[in-house]
């Protein structure tokens, strides 16, 4: 199976499938800038868009992973340098506070404006579902905890993929890919055991206290590339879509042994990248790092609708600046 790049592998695609698969998106539930609306609105308009004019009635069912077990901002080493050795700054996105102070945190400011801005897609096509689900309701699936204790567990087995398929440098230590959310102080800086009897004890480096208890006392984080396989086999799905930097980052060949290593038995989806959205200043549209802004999403998507390459660098026009997030609503 071959990736299916940018505009090009958006168009093999829709000539493939049969209109009813399970769509795998994903988001940090912490922004909505223009990059992440080509992967998560504009691709599956398009998808639908060539599919329906193939005579089909796209009936797609999207599933919409909020990743509120996410790091909140990385931290490690060097983060450019050796990205996988990081870790979360503070916390997980879950219990990051709302910067802007009218939400009890990032996630409850964030959820219905993402919300809001993808619910557009059944306007146009109303039998498509769309199905938003935060990581952390998928805690106690089987399949989620078992994949989470290994990732705890054997960090080493992931490191040693990421480097095998992305080219980038890894350090043997720190090398962490998930752990324990400190209960009293909302933490995620300490050390996370789990133990033979299958309890998990927590050290935490910041408030100084420790923990011991069963898996479902505890709270998370857990960095999205193998949090992505336990989605996969929760939820079967057929077809992923993500942005371009995760394509260069190997993400395709690491999913694949990924997904061999924790459940051999779960199918492969088909993997299709949209292009990198660069702002104007040539850098990468991203909230981690604080390069973001909404888009005029009618303009955007002529230009992504004629985008072959892997990247596309916005004009000053295109972009929608000094908005108040909460009266943004995208509108194709």
């Amino acid at each position: 199976m071959e990736p299916y790049l940018y505009l090009a592998g958006l168009k093999r695609l829709s000539g493939e499938v049969n209109g009813d698969e399970t769509i795998h998106l994903g988001i940090r539930p912490y922004g909505f800038h223009a990059g992440n609306a080509v992967a998560l609105l504009i691709y599956p308009y398009l998808l639908c868009k060539f599919v329906q004019d193939r005579g089909i009635k796209p009936t797609f069912r999207f599933i919409v992973s909020l990743n509120d077990y996410e790091q909140d901002c990385l931290d490690g080493p060097d983060i450019i340098r050796y990205p996988f050795n990081i870790y979360p700054l503070n916390s997980s996105l879950k219990h990051t506070p709302d910067e802007r102070g009218c939400c009890n945190s990032v996630v409850e400011h964030w959820q219905p404006i993402i919300e809001n801005c993808l619910r557009v897609l059944r306007k146009y096509y109303s039998r498509t579902e769309i199905i938003f689900v935060k990581n952390s309701e998928l805690r106690n699936d089987v399949s989620f905890m078992d994949m989470l204790i290994h990732t705890i567990k054997f960090p080493k087995e992931q490191g040693d993929i990421m480097r095998k398929y992305s080219g980038k440098e890894v350090l043997e230590k720190p090398m962490q890919f998930a752990g324990v959310v400190c209960p009293k102080c909302k933490k995620t800086h300490g050390k996370t055991h789990i133990l033979k009897s299958g309890d998990i004890m927590w050290k935490c480096q910041m408030c100084l206290t420790s923990f011991c208890g069963s898996y479902g006392q505890f709270d998370y984080w857990w960095h999205h590339k193998a949090m992505l396989c336990a989605r996969l086999k929760i939820f079967n799905i057929d077809i992923t879509i993500s942005g371009a930097d995760h394509y260069s980052e190997g993400d395709f060949l690491i999913r694949k042994d990924f997904l061999n290593l924790f459940c051999p038995e779960q199918k492969i989806p088909k993997m299709l990248f949209s292009p990198l959205v660069l702002a104007p200043d040539g850098r990468k549209m991203s909230k981690s790092r604080n390069n973001i802004a909404f888009a005029d999403i009618k303009r955007l998507l002529f230009i992504i609708e004629n985008c072959e390459g892997e990247s596309i660098q916005l004009d000053n026009d295109v972009l929608i600046l000094g908005i108040n997030e909460k009266d943004y609503s995208c509108n194709l």
